[in-house]
């Protein structure tokens, strides 16, 4: 197989998406390829758009929040210069559904330049099982992970091809109105149920929760989030060294609510597996 050297960029809050861009990079080095992991979670790694010049192809990892990726990348992605360039996405999601962050994030990616040829969604740990949740909280498993390595392989595969045939994704059902909840969410200032504030007054005022925020949200010196800005990722509550952030009550008691509202259980969660999606492909929400 032929030697290529790629990009790997990715979003992690709580680290699963991290964990699995580590498999994949390590399958690629396994391959005799080479993969260069690109963090781009907090906001000042994304104040300069990212070369890709020097790369044969870009890998895209980022988590599911409400079925859509991380509202930061709806202009960030975009803005980048693909000049063609081959790529593939994945998704990370804690048992609910990865929703239309294929088809939104394959539209993303097209603007931006990028011809995208596969995806993928892993199962991981729901970012809320941060504060007391428990939604597949043993993923990834070990099918989890293999799939990961099936992936970094096709990657090579695919990018090694002359002509590539792109991912054709059908538009999914009522994507339209799903998008314009998710921008009437993104301009809403009120409060949200999952935003992180100080509550505790042993803080050694480190300041990551400000310097790692994704959005540049949370004030460390009043302990609050910015409600117009926080997309409710939980980095800063996940990294806080001394564990003072936390999240409203009605967060800690949701669980139950959120299974019964979708009608899952932990068992049915659980069951779930990792998908690759390598040719035309509808999602059903």
């Amino acid at each position: 197989m032929e030697s290529l050297n790629l990009a790997l960029v990715y979003f992690s809050a709580t680290d699963m998406t991290r964990t699995y861009a580590r498999i994949i990079r390590d399958e690629i080095h396994t391959c005799e390829s080479s993969a260069k992991l690109i963090d781009v979670t907090s906001y000042s790694s994304r104040q300069n758009l990212l070369s890709f010049d020097n790369y044969d192809g870009v890998l895209f990892g980022f988590p599911v929040f409400a079925d859509f990726p991380p509202a930061v990348f709806d202009d960030w992605l975009p803005a980048l210069d693909g000049k063609g360039k081959p790529a593939a996405m994945y998704f990370t999601y804690g048992g609910r559904t990865p929703g239309y962050a294929h088809y939104h994030t394959l539209e993303l990616l097209k603007q931006g330049g990028f011809q995208v040829l596969f995806s993928a969604e892993f199962l991981a740990r729901h970012s809320f099982n941060t504060f007391g949740w428990n939604a597949a909280a043993n993923r990834p498993n070990e099918d989890d992970t293999d799939l990961a390595r099936v992936y970094a392989r096709l990657a090579l595969e695919k990018f090694a091809l002359e002509s590539p045939e792109p991912l054709v994704l059908q538009r999914p059902f009522a994507y339209r109105l799903a998008l314009e909840d998710h921008e009437r969410m993104k301009a809403s200032t009120e409060p949200r149920w999952a935003q992180p504030y100080r509550a505790a007054e042993t803080c050694s005022m480190c300041r990551l929760c400000e310097t790692e925020c994704a959005n540049q949200s949370f004030n460390a010196d009043t302990g609050l989030a910015d409600p117009q800005t926080c997309i409710e990722c939980l980095h800063c509550l996940y990294i806080c060294p001394d564990k003072v952030l936390v999240v409203g009550e009605d967060v800690l008691h949701s669980y139950d609510a959120f299974l019964d509202h979708f009608n899952l259980t932990e068992t049915m969660i659980n069951a779930k597996k990792s998908k690759l999606i390598t040719e035309f492909w509808h999602t059903v929400i």
